[in-house]
């Protein structure tokens, strides 16, 4: 992969949502630097500053915290042409409470919050895609919180796989429990 295709594809990723000029596309290219990232790769560790988010050009991440037993809690996965990272530490600058994990060896396009800022006062439109997207990702949170608390293990299961059909190929069926709030025997049943 190199820096050129994955630069394409994230434009490609904009241009479905906003209309980029060619010398806003460059502006957007300077900001967004590629990452190579091996299987079991940490993108953010619990206790890390989040300095930084990604687009994922290529592979798959998991987005997971530690409780105090330390056991792990999926709280998403992310795909090819998704956003990763911890919003909350990214702005307020606290350490994250999240681990964000390579599945497989992986590609993605980081930018600070400095680059995003620069972005959003020189590309007016980019500020709004952003906001849209994070409307969506409330919206998809919010359902998955309401499904938490109302539907069974397997109304979640069912839904998951219907939202992303082939995650039981890319996914460890014990991630997918855990992403479900059940035990990895309960998943197989």
């Amino acid at each position: 992969m190199t820096e050129n295709i994955a630069h394409e594809q994230l434009i490609r990723y904009i241009q479905d949502k906003i209309t980029l000029n060619p010398d806003q596309e460059e502006l957007v290219k300077s900001r967004f630097h590629l990452q190579k990232m091996k299987r079991k790769e940490y993108f953010l560790q619990e206790g890390q500053e989040c300095f930084s988010q990604g687009f994922i050009v290529e592979g798959t991440f998991r987005v997971f915290f530690t409780d105090q037993k330390g056991s792990e809690h999926v709280l998403y996965f992310g795909f090819k042409d998704w956003w990763v990272g911890d919003i909350a530490s990214f702005h307020s600058h606290e350490p994250s409470k999240m681990n964000i994990q390579a599945m497989e060896d992986s590609y993605i396009l980081s930018f600070t919050q400095a680059d995003l800022e620069f972005l959003f006062e020189n590309i007016p439109a980019f500020e709004r895609m952003f906001r849209i997207m994070t409307q969506r990702t409330l919206a998809v949170l919010q359902k998955r919180f309401l499904l938490t608390i109302s539907a069974n293990a397997e109304e979640r299961y069912k839904e998951l796989i219907q939202r992303h059909p082939g995650i039981e190929q890319l996914v460890p069926q014990h991630q997918i429990a855990s992403y479900l709030g059940i035990l990895p025997e309960s998943l197989s049943r």
